[in-house]
């Protein structure tokens, strides 16, 4: 039996390196210039994540559908949502769904409530369009007093934007009734779920943090402090509560003739308006927080036209300055212009000009990019002769040791006057970012045509749940700078520019890709290195999101005006020691990633054939990812 297991042993290893010599399969030789996704990414050591043109692969299945296909940070979500799909519902019905029950489930990363940027395409309006997914400051965030009280878990509360989102869409795109596509979340909530990995490391990594709020605690730790395993069910009664608290407003709207729209925003305004509201305000006043009733009753969301670029053919869309959506367009307008199949895949090369460009577009959103109803994005920000001018300052040969200044795009100038030469130290005392745990996503497309990515965030570890009700209000407002001479300052009544950015991409006027992740300022940078992978080296959506990251932290982090870590680059240990080193000798401070780090995100991603219409959904193996279709 030994002597059997180490032939087979020796055979998978051969085996190995026939795959990485690229000579796995002839027929993948023209899907890309050099020879193939096997000479494309045969050193980076990714063993079964190396795929042919027929989709070989030891690692998962390749997720396919005609009628469906969704993938979302959690399983029972992506069930949820895969239901609503066989049942005959479209994209937008099973995206609502599979967002309330993911929310239900990421408590500890994306809880109800919070922000939920949500982008679209619509096959009935063909049209691209983005649901405004952060919700405003309280009348009483001002700027002084923040300054004078600093950020904290229960100032930082901002108003949830994600009911909002929810049914807005649901009103606007889908089929469903609140009461039907809330079935799941509710089952959920009130017959509970098990405990997974990543929950159980989160509660916990955030124990102090979360035995600060009673409540909190009594939800987190339900069979007692540090006896939580892998596989308890977790239940939350109260939640249920709120859930079945609006769908009764939407019964009673409809019971006194009202129409289906008319319910539906019944059940938001049962949410925003009725006892929920009035016990935040409660909650909060005893925290000696700032939320008040009327900021909650007083919130409504909007429908936006997208921001976007082209990009080799591409268009690709994304949401405005309340979100890091602009940093996208920034960095694709640097790269038009680049033969990045000249530099080859994740070399020395490559990795240098993405993070450059990465640095570049991070500095003009530190200093320009703001909820545009109080920041509007300066003339020429998104224009490609700015791009232009701002590569110019890419040395080759020598990596940024600080994020670079800003420029002045009015002027189509590289670096603006009186730009600060250093990120290094404070620009503003007490300015630095709060803490702040993660997000969770979801894509969905049908075979209508219809296309929804959704990022959603804000989980209920450090911040305070509302006792009786089963949800919070984030620590989104962390995000929020404090320094006035940038767009992002904190103001009453300002959606913060958010890290939450999903991106639908187009391809001759139809929907052919939607990304969203999870994973902080380093979001655009993973979905970035995703785009790329598929369209420029011609990778399925599964092997772009298999590939070894890397990620700059070049740069303050969102909500602070202080660089910490100057020049650091993370890459995966799957990128060969050699391009590390050659890094290095560039002035890179790299650091080691491991071989898969989860904080080089989680992208969901659905995808199209240009040619055939079929679909593909994919998950990172990184995180607990789900993907179904038919």
């Amino acid at each position: 039996m030994k002597q059997l297991t180490w032939v087979a042993a020796v055979a998978a290893l051969a085996f190995i390196a026939w795959l990485g010599s690229g000579m796995g399969d002839a027929g993948d030789a023209s899907s890309t210039p050099d020879g193939g996704v096997f000479a494309t990414i045969a050193p980076f050591n990714s063993y079964g994540h190396v795929h042919d043109a027929d989709n070989v692969e030891a690692m998962r299945p390749r997720v396919m559908g005609t009628h469906g296909v969704i993938s979302s940070g959690h399983y029972l979500a992506t069930q949820a949502g895969y239901e609503v799909l066989r049942a005959g519902g479209n994209a937008f019905d099973a995206g609502v769904t599979a967002g309330m029950a993911l929310k239900a489930l990421k408590m500890d990363y994306a809880g109800w409530t919070g922000v939920a940027p949500l982008i679209v395409y619509s096959a009935a309006e063909d049209r691209v369009i983005t649901r405004v997914g952060a919700g405003t400051s309280p009348a009483l965030a001002t700027l002084d007093h923040f300054l004078e009280h600093g950020k904290s878990p229960v100032n930082n509360a901002l108003i949830p934007a994600d009911v909002d989102v929810w049914l807005a869409a649901l009103d606007r795109f889908g089929t469903l009734s609140f009461s039907e596509a809330a079935q799941p979340a509710l089952r959920i909530a009130e017959e509970g779920y098990h405990l997974y990995k990543m929950q159980k490391w989160m509660i916990e990594d955030q124990m102090d943090e979360i035995l600060a709020f009673p409540y909190n605690g009594d939800f987190w730790f339900q069979n007692g402090v540090g006896e939580q395993r892998l596989g308890d069910r977790m239940i939350n009664a109260d939640l249920g509560r709120l859930i079945r608290y609006m769908m009764e407003a939407e019964e009673r709207a409809l019971a006194a003739g009202g129409s289906r729209s008319e319910a539906i925003r019944a059940a938001r305004d049962a949410f925003y308006k009725g006892d929920p509201a009035r016990d935040v305000d409660r909650f909060f006043r005893e925290q000696g927080g700032i939320v008040r009733y009327e900021d909650l009753a007083g919130y409504e969301g909007r429908w936006e036209e997208p921001l976007g670029t082209s990009f080799h053919g591409y268009d690709v869309y994304t949401g405005d300055g309340w979100s890091q959506g602009p940093r996208i367009v920034l960095m694709l307008n640097m790269l038009g212009g680049y033969d990045l199949h000249a530099l080859g895949y994740n070399t020395p090369a490559y990795i240098h000009l993405l993070s450059q460009v990465i640095n570049l577009a991070m500095s003009d959103a530190h200093k320009y990019v703001g909820d545009p109803d109080f920041a509007p994005a300066p003339d020429g920000l998104y224009e490609k002769e700015y791009a232009r001018a701002r590569i110019g300052l890419i040395d080759e040969k020598r990596a940024f040791q600080d994020m670079p200044p800003w420029g002045n795009p009015a002027a189509m100038a590289a670096v603006a006057d009186g730009a600060p030469a250093s990120f290094v130290t404070a620009s503003a005392d007490g300015a630095g970012p709060a803490g702040s745990i993660d997000t969770s996503s979801l894509s969905v497309m049908d075979g209508e045509g219809n296309l929804f990515s959704l990022t959603e965030s804000d989980g209920h570890t450090f911040t305070p749940m509302i006792p009786g009700w089963g949800f919070g209000l984030g620590n989104r407002m962390g995000q929020f700078n404090l320094d006035p001479e940038l767009a992002n300052v904190m103001a009453p009544g300002k959606r913060p520019r958010n890290t939450n950015a999903p991106l639908l991409v187009m391809k001759d006027g139809r929907p052919f890709m939607g990304l969203s992740t999870p994973g902080g300022d380093q979001q655009l940078q993973s979905l970035l290195q995703v785009f790329l992978n598929v369209v420029v080296w011609g990778m399925s959506p599964e092997q772009a999101l298999d590939q070894p990251r890397f990620g700059s932290y070049n740069f303050p982090a969102s909500g602070s005006e202080v660089n910490t870590s100057p020049a650091l680059l993370r890459l995966e240990d799957r990128i060969p020691p050699e391009t590390a080193e050659a890094l290095r000798a560039m002035g890179h401070d790299v650091e080691p990633w491991g071989l898969w780090n989860w904080r080089a995100c989680a992208p969901t991603v659905t995808w199209r054939d240009p040619e055939t219409g079929v679909m593909i959904a994919a998950g990172d193996v990184r995180r607990e990812t789900a993907s179904m279709g038919f």
